[in-house]
Order: C-alpha cells, then sequence, then structure tokens
C-alpha cells in the first residue's frame, strides 16, 4: 500500500507538469491548470467521474471535501474556456497527421440525464481523438443545422495545412447548414441520409425519392451503386452531389450516402471511418471513464468536464501508440494476435506502469504511419 500512495503521488506530480508545459505561455492562472492535474489524476483513478469519486482519488493531503469544492467550482469556472484548454492538445495531435488526409467524424451523444454533447473527432485507427464538442440541453432528438455549422467552424483554423479534409456525419447531419460549412471550406462529406428525401439524378428531371430510386433499378442485396451530378433535396436543391446507396448482405434495407467526391473514392467504404466514434464514445463511458454516470444538468459544466476526460483519453491513446510503435505491445495483450483496442493498451499498460510504480516510462505519442492489426488478427506462421 505505501509503494502504491507514493505511485498515485507521482501521477498527480506528471500530470501537472505536463499541464505546466503545455499551457507555457499561455495566459492560464497556475491555480486552474493544477486543479485540473488534480481532476484528471483523480478521473484516472477513480471508478467513474462523477465530482465526489474524482475527489476521492486525489493524492493530496488536502480535505475530501475542500477538494470536492474546488473541483466544483473549477466546473463552474466561467474562466475555464474547455476549447482553449484543449488547444495545445489538438495542435499536437494534427501537427502528427502532416499532410495526409483528415478523416473527421461529427455526431452526438447523451451525457447526463438532461443533456447531449455535439463532438467532432478525427478518425484514428479504428477509434477517434476527440476535436472540439458543445453540449446542449435536451435528452434526445435532433440538433439543430446551425448547431452543427457553429462547431464544424470551430475545427477550421486546426485542419487547414491538411491536403484533404473529410467529414463525415450519420443522417442528422445531412442538412444544408453542415453541407454549406463543409464546402465554404472544399472539404469532402459523406454524410448518411433517409431513403424518402428527394433526389434529382438530371437537370430538369422529376424529383423522387432515393427509395423510388433504387427500387426501380432493382438494387439487390450485396450491390452498390453510384448516381453522379445529383441534385439534393428538392428544399435546398444543392447541386452536383454523387449519391451512393449500398446494401449489404443481411441488412433490411440499403444506406443511402450524399457525398461531393467521386465514384472512385468509394464513399460507402470512406462512410465505415464514422463508425469509430462509438469506440470513442465507448471509451469516454462503459469502457473507460464512465462518463454515462455524470449527473450534472449544466451544459457548460459538463463541457469542462469533458475537458478533463478528453485529455485523460489522449494520454491513454497516446500511450496505447506508443506501446504498439516502440513494439511493446505483448506487455499486455497477447504475442500471437491484438486482442485489445488502442485505448485499452494504453489503459492496461498504465495500470501496470501505477502499480509497479515505473511512471517514468510512461510515453505517449500519435502516429498516423501504422497500421493496427484486426481484432484477433494472427501472422502468417
Amino acid at each position: 500500500m505505501p509503494n502504491q500512495i507514493v505511485s498515485n503521488a507521482s501521477l498527480y506530480n506528471w500530470v501537472r507538469d505536463l499541464l505546466l508545459e503545455t499551457y507555457a505561455g499561455y495566459p492560464i492562472k497556475p491555480v486552474l491548470i493544477k486543479t485540473l492535474a488534480m481532476m484528471i489524476t483523480g478521473m484516472l483513478l477513480a471508478p467513474h467521474v462523477q465530482l465526489y469519486a474524482i475527489a476521492m482519488c486525489v493524492p493530496l493531503l488536502i480535505k475530501l471535501p475542500s477538494i470536492t469544492r474546488r473541483l466544483e467550482r473549477f466546473v463552474a469556472d466561467d474562466r475555464v474556456q474547455a476549447q482553449r484548454f484543449f488547444a495545445p492538445f489538438i495542435y499536437a495531435m494534427v501537427a502528427t497527421l502532416g499532410n495526409e488526409t483528415a478523416y473527421l467524424i461529427i455526431d452526438c451523444t447523451k451525457v447526463g440525464p438532461k443533456c447531449r454533447t455535439l463532438f467532432i473527432a478525427i478518425a484514428y485507427h479504428w477509434t477517434a481523438l476527440p476535436i472540439v464538442w458543445k453540449t446542449y440541453k435536451g435528452k434526445k432528438g435532433h440538433l439543430k443545422g446551425e448547431e452543427h455549422q457553429q462547431l464544424m467552424e470551430q475545427i477550421f483554423p486546426y485542419v487547414g495545412h491538411c491536403r484533404r479534409v473529410v467529414i463525415l456525419g450519420d443522417a442528422e447531419f445531412s442538412n444544408a447548414p453542415a453541407i454549406n460549412a463543409s464546402q465554404s471550406q472544399q472539404w469532402g462529406f459523406v454524410f448518411r441520409f433517409q431513403s424518402n428525401y428527394q433526389v434529382q439524378l438530371e437537370t430538369n428531371g422529376p424529383w423522387q425519392s432515393a427509395q423510388a430510386v433504387y427500387e426501380g433499378v432493382g438494387l439487390q442485396p450485396g450491390q452498390v451503386r453510384h448516381w453522379p451530378l445529383a441534385a439534393f433535396t428538392q428544399a435546398h436543391q444543392h447541386p452536383n452531389l454523387l449519391m451512393t446507396i449500398q446494401w449489404d448482405e443481411g441488412q433490411d434495407e440499403p444506406l443511402c450516402l450524399i457525398s461531393n467526391l467521386v465514384a472512385g473514392d468509394q464513399p460507402q467504404l470512406i462512410y465505415d471511418k464514422r463508425y469509430w466514434v462509438e469506440t470513442l464514445f465507448g471509451n469516454c463511458k462503459s469502457r473507460g471513464f464512465q462518463l454515462d454516470r455524470v449527473l450534472m444538468t449544466d451544459p457548460e459544466h459538463i463541457d469542462r468536464l469533458i475537458l478533463a476526460v478528453a485529455i485523460a483519453t489522449c494520454l491513454m491513446l497516446g500511450l496505447g501508440t506508443h506501446l504498439i510503435v516502440s513494439n511493446q505491445r505483448d506487455q499486455v495483450d497477447r504475442a500471437d494476435r491484438r486482442d485489445l483496442s488502442l485505448f485499452q493498451l494504453g489503459w492496461r499498460w498504465f495500470y501496470r506502469l501505477l502499480t509497479l510504480n515505473r511512471l517514468e516510462l510512461f510515453k505517449f505519442e500519435f502516429r498516423w504511419d501504422f497500421k493496427l492489426p484486426k481484432a484477433g488478427f494472427r501472422p502468417a506462421s
């Protein structure tokens, strides 16, 4: 037990020093940085992210009620602008991408009993790295297209150096503001849409539902068809888009996609990356920090809590990346195949380092030039 106490205290010191170095030159008060370090440290050790549980795991000789109140003041503090605090981590992540294509994923998830958080994340080895987010009141239903557009505009400065940007989203995001925001930046986009949406396949041609189109050509399970130069929705009439209909074997109905790509880009394969955001949500929730157990109802308070979750998530993904590129995956996973996700590789290696009091080996990095084997992968003998 004494060694574990020392190890936990070393974790706080490591996180605090990391943040102080990260925010050097930023006009952020040291007391806020140290409180954020307390929150991240407690979050890595606690069973969930309710503030009292985080406070219980902060390895400092401060009374528990005092730590809890300090965390409460932090999430209520208007000086803590989540995106400004997270910006150095965004730059660190996207800088390693270089001039490659950035695949962005926009999606929404329930956080707290009465709120939903809209995320934009960057696809990263079968998961996603959080970039920007915004929490809104409401337990269910779609957010407005203008809210999607506002979040997309926040990410423009971070990916301007990329050779190409493609944003992916499900049917909630196939709206005029999201499409206009993408095209204003010359981004590619692939959005799912409902089969009853109206499309026009040729100039002055009839408007008809996507379902009528694919039924008219007799699309069968296992087939993919593309319709270029389509106008999308009779209400907004976005011209010269590509409609892709994919009907996977075993599915009851086809997947309808609208994009500004060409058929040779195979939008249906690019869209598969959208599902990677579910891995991120799982890491933040049931398979990691238990964000789904938070009881906060104020959207701004939730955004500041997610700031700590996002930093901790990136640390775990960066640690997992380091474990792979340094050929140490077998420290926590089977040597003959990969059973663990990138996050779980980092998560389990972190706890091993903590238990062994070897936090000096905690190194994280982001790399795009390696291939993560599919789960259950077995190399050739």
